[in-house]
Parts: C-alpha cells; sequence; structure tokens
C-alpha cells in the first residue's frame, strides 16, 4: 500500500450551498406529496400503491379502456425492470362510472382502504370537480388528464394536479384567430353541458368575437347523452 496522502477534499461555498438546495428539494418533495413522505428511504420494500380512478362505465368508458390498458402496459414495463428504487408499482383500479359522486367515493377508498401513496386517472372534468375536494380534505395527491382550465386556474387545492396536458383556455384561445381568418365569421358551438365544455363555450367565445367573429347559438349537450346528431338541426342556417 502506499504511504501517500490522499488530497483532503476542499469544501466552497457553491459546493455547500448546492448540498443544501438538494436536500431542500428533497424536503419540498415530501411535503407538495405527503403520501409519499413515509417512503423517502430507498430500502423500503413497500410497493408504491397508486389508486386509479378508471371510467369504466358511464359516458368515459371508452377514454376507460385504453387508459386502463396503457396503465397496466406502463406497469409491467416499470416492474420488469425493478420497479422504481427497487420498490414495485401496485396499481389499485375502481371504477367511478363517470359519476362525480362515485368519484368521491372512490378517492375515499384509495386512501381509507386501500392505503394508497397517490391517485390519478380522472378525464372528464365533471367528476374531476366531485372528486377533488375529498383528495384536498384526504392529503392525497390527485393526478387528473381532464383538459378543463379548473386546475391550471387553481380553482380546485393544491392536491389536484395536472401534468402533461394544456387546457382548455390555452387550446381555443390559440385557434380562434386561425378559425376567424380561413373559415368564416358566423360559429355555432355545440359543447358538452359540464365544466370541460363551458371552458370551450366562455373561453372560445371571447377569443372569436375579440376576432371580429359572432357565436350565432351555443348549444349545451348534456352529460348522459349518447349522440350529438339530434342536436344537428338546431344549428342556425347561416352558420
Amino acid at each position: 500500500m502506499s504511504d501517500k496522502k490522499q488530497p483532503a477534499v476542499k469544501f466552497n461555498r457553491r459546493m455547500v450551498l448546492k448540498s443544501m438546495a438538494a436536500g431542500a428539494g428533497g424536503v419540498a418533495a415530501a411535503g407538495l406529496l405527503p403520501g409519499l413522505g413515509g417512503y423517502s428511504q430507498v430500502h423500503s420494500a413497500e410497493p408504491i400503491k397508486i389508486g386509479f380512478q378508471v371510467h369504466r362505465t358511464g359516458i368515459g368508458a371508452a377514454y376507460g379502456r385504453w387508459y386502463d390498458r396503457t396503465t397496466q402496459a406502463c406497469v409491467q414495463k416499470i416492474n420488469d425492470a425493478g420497479g422504481i428504487n427497487g420498490r414495485m408499482i401496485e396499481i389499485v383500479a375502481e371504477d367511478d362510472g363517470t359519476d362525480p359522486k362515485r368519484g368521491a367515493e372512490v378517492v375515499e377508498k384509495f386512501a381509507s382502504q386501500h392505503n394508497c401513496d397517490v391517485s390519478f386517472g380522472t378525464l372528464f372534468s365533471h367528476v374531476v370537480y366531485g372528486s377533488a375536494p375529498r383528495a384536498g380534505e384526504l392529503k392525497m395527491p390527485y393526478f387528473v388528464v381532464s383538459e378543463g382550465h379548473h386546475v391550471a386556474s387553481g380553482a380546485l387545492n393544491r392536491y389536484t394536479l395536472q401534468p402533461g396536458i394544456t387546457d382548455v383556455k390555452s387550446q381555443v384561445e390559440a385557434m380562434a384567430p386561425f378559425i376567424s381568418e380561413n373559415l368564416g365569421k358566423k360559429v355555432t358551438m355545440i359543447f358538452p353541458d359540464f365544466a370541460f365544455g363551458h371552458d370551450h363555450r366562455d373561453y372560445f367565445s371571447a377569443a372569436f368575437e375579440a376576432k371580429g367573429g359572432t357565436i350565432l347559438e351555443k348549444i349545451a349537450i348534456p352529460p348522459t347523452e349518447t349522440s350529438f346528431t339530434k342536436y344537428f338541426p338546431k344549428i342556425p342556417r347561416d352558420t
């Protein structure tokens, strides 16, 4: 063995501040997602339990089917690769019937019966509105894929998060000028009669009228409706 002295590690202000920032970031993440705080140690063998609020029945069933298939494929890929820091992902799926009341009950079950760390999956905005308050009360991180402006605008609570997708307000404000300049100045709107559709109605109307367009008619479709076609005769001829 060499008797040569190993060089001393020199710490400077930048290194110390960088280390402190990394530690603070970990604490902040635990505060934002309190359900994960108990599993901050890498050596935990507990699975990460994720509540999947899936629209298996009701008007969202077609979406729920594909959300389910992609979720299962994703989880298999992660688990086959060894999980996350050695912890497997466990999906706990519950059908909310695309119904606001059942949605809140499902979130309750994730927390009180299944002991899930987080929950996700909800698309239809009226179900998000019905479920998010309970998630906030339970302090359960609730990831939704709804495109309504309610999450982005802060209308719900800090536990309701909208990752990886734009919101309706951004979408329609971006497309209104194109419609006005290329398709026509007289528009009839047909929209679903819940928060997602209301965002289209309100934000598109304002953006389109600001470009000199006119909204001739606003036709709302009830959430339980199975077909839009019977509403087409209500479209004014000069649309």
